[in-house]
């Protein structure tokens, strides 16, 4: 049986021209009622269910509900209680994280906080995740429009008057995992400078006196101080700043005993 050799019969012009206006026309009747985009930064769009329903007010800048509380923007960062343990800026992915020295605190050894560059960040969460004392968190704040890539900048005492705004913060990690390593000291090697107890930023480390042992017929025993380290695990927050300042790598991470 051979096969039909008609054309199908398609949609005639008159459809292809009236159903998209008939649509534009509906669009434009419902926008008459309730628009269908916000004016920013005059109106704004905050509430999780705005995707359900559009809430919006002219007239000066709104937020009609409350932020995700996993909402990560600006840092906001407390100065009198960091550390400087630079573990922010080692966690860092995008290596937007510099350590610079802020006034005050001892001249031989001056503090040092987080400057972020929010031209490089990516907001992923990793430093605050990492600030063992909850100095450095993610607030709501995501406004950072600027002419200058320069002003992308944010020096310690300017993320500190984010601080001071006292916006809504993202929840602190404040338990540690349990399957965490620790410090561990190989201790022949070990040499009792005190490197580790000096730029400890918690002051976790102390050093002991280490009995002499008694040198055998002619054995020479090594020259060194006789002190070890010895860590309170509880007060360590991992920053790691003992390992890389041992001249000796006697310290390294390994799991609990």
């Amino acid at each position: 049986m051979a096969a039909s050799t008609e054309p199908k019969e398609g949609p005639n012009a008159a459809f292809l021209i009236v159903k998209p206006m008939a649509t534009a026309a509906r669009q434009f009747v419902k926008s008459l009622v309730r628009p269908s985009t916000i004016v920013y930064p005059f109106e704004r769009l905050e509430d999780p269910s705005f995707r359900e329903e559009v809430k919006v007010e002219s007239g000066h800048p709104i937020g009609v509900g409350p932020i995700w509380d996993n909402y990560r923007g600006v840092h906001a960062l407390n100065i009198a209680t960091c550390i400087s343990c630079n573990l922010c800026a080692f966690s860092c992915p995008d290596l937007c994280i510099e350590m610079v020295t802020v006034p005050g605190g001892d001249p031989k050894h001056p503090k040092k906080c987080p400057q972020i560059d929010y031209g490089k960040c990516s907001y992923c969460g990793f430093c605050s995740d990492a600030c063992p004392e909850g100095c450095l968190s993610m607030t709501t704040r995501y406004e950072l429009s600027t002419p200058n890539r320069s002003e992308m900048i944010y020096s310690p005492q300017k993320l500190h008057e984010v601080f001071e705004r006292k916006l809504p913060m993202n929840p602190i990690r404040l338990e540690r995992p349990e399957n965490e390593d620790a410090i561990r000291l190989d201790a022949p090697l070990c040499i009792g400078c005190n490197a580790c107890s000096r730029d400890c930023p918690t002051s976790c480390i102390t050093m002991v006196d280490t009995p002499k042992p008694t040198a055998k017929p002619g054995e020479k025993l090594p020259r060194r101080i006789w002190k070890e380290p010895v860590i309170n695990d509880s007060d360590c927050v991992r920053c790691g700043t003992c390992i890389s300042v041992c001249p000796k790598e006697c310290l390294f991470w390994g799991t609990h005993p």
